[in-house]
């Protein structure tokens, strides 16, 4: 069995929160690592707080949850005996736009089935990061790619991309009413993080609970 560790991260402080950005490690089994992996999620964040608004707190939480990536079965979970403290944002203006920021496509150097697997981690809502053309400011960019990098490096903790793959949905008649039935994961790839890609536009998002 392969497992993968999932480190979470809570943002709180605006309408719509809570909401989540969840993390992938290839190791997380001992305290170590655990700590390791959490420490490494919240300094990405530190990384990139100039773009999060002051009454925004983001808190990677103290359990690592542990799932069998075949079969996405929860096999387990402990808690990091170090927490990483809370990130504040740093923006102070007033006015922002609910559902717009910026997204994160981290590459890997795996393929499977004919397509290199590949992530995506959204910064939504974040502020101070446009153009007045809507694009996103060099600045922005330059930051959110040291942070990136800096989490790829992490020492202890190796970030990875969780490829889950699903039975298609299925729809059955029962009178007149249509019932829709939960896809499984019927395989599952976990691939290292090699790179990352800060596109040069806005990102939506309808909710933050990803």
């Amino acid at each position: 069995m392969t497992s993968v560790y999932r480190v979470r991260a809570v943002w709180a402080g605006f309408t719509g929160a809570p909401g989540y950005t969840n993390f992938h490690f290839t190791d997380a089994g001992t305290d170590a690592q655990r700590n390791a992996a959490g420490t490494a999620v919240h300094n990405w964040f530190a990384g990139i707080n100039t773009f999060l608004k002051q009454t925004w707190s983001i808190q990677v939480q103290s359990e690592v949850a542990e799932y069998n990536v075949e079969s996405g079965d929860l096999v387990g979970a402990a808690a990091m005996t170090t927490v990483p403290a809370t990130v504040y944002g740093m923006d102070s203006t007033s006015s922002w736009a609910g559902g717009t920021g910026f997204s994160v496509q981290w590459t890997t150097g795996m393929i499977a089935d004919g397509r290199r697997i590949h992530g995506r981690t959204f910064v939504v809502p974040a502020l101070g990061c446009f153009e007045a053309d809507g694009t996103l400011t060099g600045a922005c960019i330059t930051a959110v790619g040291s942070a990136n990098q800096a989490l790829i490096n992490a020492s202890g903790a190796e970030f990875a991309i969780w490829k889950r793959v699903w039975t298609k949905p299925t729809l059955e008649m029962t009178g007149a009413q249509i019932k829709a039935f939960k896809q499984e994961q019927i395989d599952g790839k976990l691939a290292i993080v090699t790179g990352a890609f800060v596109k040069d536009t806005a990102s939506q998002l309808r909710t933050r609970r990803t």
